[in-house]
């Protein structure tokens, strides 16, 4: 963990500026394709666009890892990237999201403090920062790693009443912050706050974020507060309490959003700027749409073989075995559909569309719920007990496996 007594000595002739990054989800894999390459290249990406913007510190707010027990493959590229950083020193503060094991972030974090890699798994029971010095004097790291009413109550004193909500979890661990409001003051945190957009069918859409969600009010004295945990680049209650979004896409309900990550300049206590730097893939995901016939052409599989597509056929007529001929000719192809959509799925809506004679006949509507919710409600009806934190994180990645493979 962090040494409150440490002072880190910068530049003193410029302002700090900080590159706000979050949710990598290393070695994620989206139906059923690893995106360890894409991910190795859009780091690569980030290195050279920080060293180019003279960029002093990176900030990763959680969700490091897509699994709490990642792959060494997955290991390697952050490894790759820690160290990359480093050789052009520049300092990195690193907390645990959703997807990590805390443990394993919290894994040789001293050594990892002598080299100016600031590391955050755990909650512990109290805020802890690291201090810095630029010209325009003292400026303060403060991380927060995910928490649950659960890990604070393990750690809370006991005249202190019971922690119930996520807000109350978030109000209490910020209450143990010695905040000086004269100086300039950063968190790192990685939760769901109030007022966010999610998108729908997108990564985070399957999570039951609605009792995990925080009051935005709760955070007070902040300069600039870095978020992880929503993969859409976006600010929340003020322009300086920020999710800097995911590095990629990770879903067919994201394609043509922009990805990048958030520049942050500070200067004087109350004086910032903030950008975005925006990040291209090596291998773009795309919707693309036509007959049959048009999508086996050289022309359209030369120019989006590479890519992860999800196809559209335009037919009237139902090809046989469709996507087994169009995943010869594009091998990552994420999903196959139709454009008049007999089956369509929107979200947590599958809609059935019946033809006739071309002819609209039907429209059959059709709520579903995500694997994960249904387990849910099983385990209560044979249990009588709601599943933990723990075993909802291993439901979750067991039906991600699942789910993630196309037969």
């Amino acid at each position: 963990m962090f040494y409150k007594e440490r002072a880190v000595l910068c530049d003193i002739i410029k302002a700090m500026k900080f590159a706000h990054l979050a949710d990598l989800h290393l070695g994620r894999k989206v139906h059923s394709y690893s995106m360890i390459e894409n991910q190795r290249k859009v780091l690569e990406q980030v290195v050279e666009k920080v060293i180019k913007k003279e960029v002093d510190a990176v900030i990763l707010a959680g969700d490091i890892y897509d699994s709490s027990v990642p792959e060494a493959e997955a290991m390697e590229v952050l490894n790759e990237f820690l160290t990359s950083l480093r050789a052009a020193d520049i300092e990195v503060f690193m907390i645990a999201g959703t997807h990590d094991n805390g443990d394993l972030i919290d894994y040789g974090a001293g050594l990892l403090e002598a080299m100016d890699i600031h590391v955050c798994g755990r909650w512990n029971g109290a805020m802890e920062c690291i201090d810095m010095l630029d010209r325009y004097g003292p400026l303060h790291v403060w991380c927060l790693p995910y928490i649950t009413p659960a890990m604070i109550n393990r750690y809370r004193k006991e005249e202190d009443a019971p922690v119930e909500t996520f807000t109350d979890a978030m109000r209490y661990a910020l209450s143990t912050a010695k905040l000086d409001l004269e100086e300039r003051n950063i968190l790192i945190a990685h939760q769901y706050f109030e007022g966010v957009t999610v998108i729908e069918g997108g990564p985070e859409d399957y999570l039951s974020l609605s009792k995990e969600a925080v009051d935005v009010s709760v955070i007070q004295g902040y300069d600039y507060v870095a978020l992880g945990h929503i993969h859409t680049a976006q600010a929340v209650g003020s322009e300086t309490i920020r999710y800097s979004g995911a590095p990629l896409n990770y879903s067919i309900a994201e394609i043509g959003m922009e990805k990048s990550f958030t520049l942050l300049t500070l200067e004087e206590k109350g004086t910032f700027r903030i950008s975005t730097i925006a990040l291209t893939p090596e291998k773009d995901m795309l919707q693309i749409s036509g007959t049959f016939n048009d999508l086996i052409s050289k022309e359209m599989c030369d120019q989006y073989r590479d890519s992860y597509v999800n196809i559209i056929l335009e037919e009237t007529d139902e090809i046989p075995d469709a996507i087994y001929a169009l995943k010869e000719k594009y091998p990552y192809v994420m999903g196959v559909s139709y454009a008049d959509g007999r089956v369509r799925l929107r979200g947590k809506t599958e809609i059935h569309v019946d033809l006739k004679d071309g002819m609209l006949t039907e429209v059959r509507t059709l709520n579903l719920k995500a694997p994960q919710a249904l387990f849910q409600e099983f385990y209560e009806d044979r249990t009588g007990e709601k599943l933990s934190f723990v075993q909802s994180q291993y439901m979750n990645e067991l039906i991600a496996k699942a789910f993630g493979e196309e037969k």
